[in-house]
């Protein structure tokens, strides 16, 4: 044979993209079970008995991380978490620029909350709770595939997620009602 199947340069991209979509794949169902076990332990608390709060949550739960299908993160998540030794263009830099689409698109990220208004954050105290339950559905996410909890990844990473005291509050109710 002239070439090799494992020399195609073309075969690293395909695998590796593949590698991608099966972890998007994963993650997207561990959110869905993370939101079915937040819910169940959350029962009681006002988001999960409004019906309106609960499906519109439960609606931005369906669509989570959509963006990363789109052209401005999806070959850059790829060459950053599964990269080709061909992945020649600067991955930091256009990793950094995909990160920043992404957490701009999805309210579930703490640098969006953060980057909220005084206003939104008085006036509309629900919208806030309601991206703060997405945040802590996402980490409980990543909590399944890395063997640790929502709770614990919080704790290691507080200092950069800064969150507002009363946002600290709600999520360790969340937490507490976790781990019970």
């Amino acid at each position: 044979m002239f070439i090799e199947h494992d020399q195609m340069i073309s075969q690293q991209y395909i695998d590796q993209t593949r590698a991608y979509l099966d972890y998007l794949e994963e993650h997207f169902t561990n959110i869905r079970k993370a939101f079915q076990a937040i819910s169940e332990a959350c029962d009681g608390m006002v988001w999960v008995g409004d019906d309106c709060t609960w499906h519109t949550l439960r609606n931005e739960v369906c669509w989570h991380d959509v963006s990363k299908f789109s052209k401005e993160e999806f070959t850059q998540y790829r060459a950053k978490f599964f990269p080709t030794e061909y992945d020649t263009e600067d991955i930091a830099l256009n990793f950094a620029e995909a990160w920043n689409h992404h957490y701009s698109c999805n309210e579930h990220h703490a640098e969006f909350i953060n980057a909220l208004s005084d206003e939104v954050i008085t006036d509309k105290p629900g919208l806030v709770e309601r991206y703060l339950v997405h945040m802590v559905v996402d980490w409980t996410a990543m909590g399944y595939k890395f063997g640790d909890t929502a709770q614990h990844y919080y704790e290691a990473n507080r200092a950069k997620i800064n969150l507002l005291p009363q946002h600290e509050e709600f999520i360790y109710t969340i937490f507490e009602r976790l781990n019970r």
